[in-house]
């Protein structure tokens, strides 16, 4: 006896094709691809909004605290950090980090003193007020200007006091003022 077997479109098993499957791989190619630009441009859009939020809504708040102190001032000193500022060594007119400022008037009886100091470890601008600069070396911040400044550079320039603050995001802002004297 003689049998005869065919293949028939029913007996063939289950399966993709090699150009199916080529087809699939580069349709999920593209999407991948896709969802990377798309995602780039999310983060690119992010990190415009976070500098903005910066420029837009903190610093004027910053220039507001620090045009109040510093024009109140009758005069000035910066130095290069909060320890130098603690001894009254290494006094600068560029490059510092910290102001002292003296406060004195017919109002008070005595001269008060401010600092403004940047602390780098917790990226706050902090504001200190004592009666005397030696209380420096124990006093505590009596209120933060800011916490969203990632750099914060004092200097004088052509006679008047600037400061360059620098946002988390680099956004960078120049503020000029000057003292009652």
């Amino acid at each position: 006896m003689i049998t005869c077997t065919t293949s028939s479109p029913a007996a063939r098993q289950g399966g993709f094709t090699l150009m199916e499957m080529t087809i699939v791989i580069l349709v999920g190619s593209m999407i991948a691809i896709m969802s990377l630009v798309l995602f780039n441009n999310q983060l690119a859009t992010y990190r415009i909004i976070n500098t903005q939020n910066f420029l837009i809504h903190e610093a004027p708040q910053i220039e507001n605290s620090l045009n109040r102190i510093t024009s109140r001032a009758n005069f000035f000193r910066l130095y290069p950090t909060l320890e130098d500022a603690e001894a009254g060594t290494n006094a600068t007119i560029t490059d510092a980090q910290v102001i002292a400022l003296q406060f004195s008037g017919i109002a008070q009886a005595a001269d008060s003193f401010g600092v403004i100091a940047f602390d780098s470890d917790e990226n706050k601008l902090n504001y200190y007020h004592l009666a005397s600069m030696a209380e420096l070396a124990v006093a505590t911040p009596e209120w933060s200007i800011s916490s969203q400044v990632s750099d914060a550079n004092f200097f004088v320039q052509n006679g008047v006091l600037r400061f360059k603050l620098t946002g988390a995001n680099g956004a960078e802002i120049i503020y000029s003022t000057t003292t009652l004297r």
